[in-house]
């Protein structure tokens, strides 16, 4: 199977959402989600971004749900994910203070989500960093992801043409946000 997702920053979510509704694309549901990224110090460089190939740690509340997830930064391909329901979100901060992770900043994002074909589309507004939207697109056949990459590109050039392509994560992003303002 190959799965693969391409991201933009957008101007404006109501006219992708006009050009979503004008191809029948299906709406399946809006969430808000709050993600508490941490990081240890030995991980991080001289921007206090992740080193590639290290982990970071992530609490991510999406409505009643949440979860504990540890990511290897790999900023050019698919790295390992971990994770785990919590119970509460102070046995999250406690387990992640005893691996020596300490809270680096949250991500707040106002989400909803699309259908159309193969395809899942994220509208994203996020708190501090903007409007943005995400295609991702999975296969059943193994082959060729740039083929996939194509379909995303394609699709996002017809409901978001003005869209402007990025490849940071919204981590990297708000990491770079912080810096510029300190």
């Amino acid at each position: 199977m190959i799965e693969v997702e391409i991201r933009a920053k957008i101007g404006d979510l109501e006219q992708v959402k006009n050009e979503l509704q004008k191809i029948g694309a299906e709406f399946v549901k809006k969430e808000r989600q709050s993600d508490h990224i941490f990081g240890r110090e030995k991980d991080l460089d001289g921007e206090h971004k992740i080193i590639e190939g290290h982990f970071s740690a992530r609490i991510r509340e999406k409505g009643e749900k949440k979860l504990i997830e540890f990511k290897e930064i790999n900023r050019n391909g698919i790295g390992m994910e971990f994770s785990s329901p919590l119970s509460s979100m102070g046995s999250g901060f406690n387990f992640l203070e005893k691996l020596d992770f300490t809270k680096a900043f949250s991500i707040v994002k106002n989400r909803e989500v699309y259908k159309y074909q193969n395809f899942e589309i994220c509208l994203d507004d996020v708190e501090q960093l903007g409007c943005f939207i995400e295609i991702e697109s999975s296969s059943h056949e193994d082959g060729d992801r740039s083929e996939e990459i194509k379909k995303c590109r394609d699709l996002m050039d017809l409901i978001a043409p003005n869209a402007m392509s990025e490849s940071k994560k919204y981590g990297d992003l708000m990491q770079e946000l912080i810096n510029k303002n300190q």
